[in-house]
């Protein structure tokens, strides 16, 4: 049994939704692992992030 189109399209759109709004949760967890992984170069990644963040808000 095949899909329409206008199932497929509600289907990507929910997916979309669904990552934007877990994108900030994503986020976080990257840090949480970078600190993990490199605690002594954790500032410099935040520092990195931030001016990348100030550059997209511009």
């Amino acid at each position: 049994m095949g899909a329409s189109l206008a199932e497929i399209i509600v289907l990507a759109a929910v997916v979309w939704l669904i990552a934007r709004a877990l994108e900030p949760l994503r986020r976080r967890l990257e840090r949480l692992i970078l600190r993990f992984l490199a605690p002594d170069r954790a500032d410099i990644i935040d520092a990195v992030i931030q001016s990348v963040n100030k550059k997209r808000k511009e």
